[in-house]
């Protein structure tokens, strides 16, 4: 899955890169308006449609999710913060890929539909916009999806003109046959030496992350931790002090940025 990965976040050039067809002519997304909402594919391993009167014939059985541990709601602090954390990476890998992102309204403040993956026919709470849930995730969930909508509009690594090729980005990679790998790390680089680095993790274990050395009269400054809580999960100037490794924390992803 990891050589899988790599290749969809550096645009799909297997798929797009014909008939003079640019990365933006793809869209990428984890959410559609069919299937489970971004909170619902942290939260469930299996559709509850029993609302929709089919006896739960309807909707898709293969949702690709995992509950982290519960399904539904829960009050267990560990699988909330796992949850929260997933999110986050998710939203991490939508933004910072190559090509044209496509969310779905509600994530950006967790909606959820209790599971149901085909509410299509609902007027009720299951499909309405929580107007009151957004505010109450303003500082926190909310503002990392935010800022790192702003922060991909404000650096051009992230939607390139053309597919990229070796001048612009590195494979920390040396294990791309191994199934049982699920740490991917790569560095975007920039003309100016504004190069991004970063890395997703995961493994249900922390991973001890080389960092590359960073452009002349450059050092890293950590932008994004999901692991952290907030604000400190996304910092847009950026944090310095990054040493020459880095610990990824399970079920996490990092970014740095290279500046003077």
């Amino acid at each position: 899955m990891k050589g899988s990965f790599a290749t969809r976040v550096a645009g799909s050039s297997d798929l797009y890169k014909v008939n003079k067809r640019k990365p933006y002519h793809g869209i990428n997304f984890v959410i559609a308006h069919d299937g489970f909402t971004l909170y619902d594919l942290v939260s469930y391993n299996f559709k509850h449609n029993e609302a929709n009167g089919e006896g739960g014939n309807d909707g898709s059985n293969d949702n690709f999710s995992w509950n982290c541990g519960c399904e539904g709601e829960t009050t267990d602090n560990n699988i909330k913060a796992l949850r929260s954390r997933q999110m986050k990476n998710f939203h991490v890998a939508l933004m910072i890929s190559q090509g044209t992102p496509m969310m779905l309204m509600g994530d950006e403040y967790g909606h959820t539909r209790f599971g149901n993956n085909n509410s299509y026919g609902h007027d009720t709470v299951i499909n309405h916009f929580h107007w009151g849930q957004l505010d109450a995730r303003r500082s926190s969930h909310f503002r990392f999806f935010s800022e790192l909508i702003k922060y991909r509009r404000k650096h051009p690594v992230f939607g390139r003109e053309n597919f990229l090729d070796k001048k612009n980005v590195t494979w920390h990679e040396d294990n791309w046959d191994n199934y049982e790998s699920k740490f991917l790390a790569f560095t975007l680089h920039d003309d100016l030496g504004g190069d991004i680095y970063m890395a997703f993790n995961a493994h249900d274990y922390f991973v001890k992350a080389i960092l590359p050395s960073p452009p002349h009269n450059r050092r890293w400054f950590r932008v994004a931790d999901t692991n952290l809580k907030s604000p400190d999960d996304f910092i847009p100037e950026g944090v310095p002090g990054i040493e020459s490794t880095y610990n990824v924390a399970p079920y996490s992803s990092i970014l740095f940025e290279a500046k003077p």
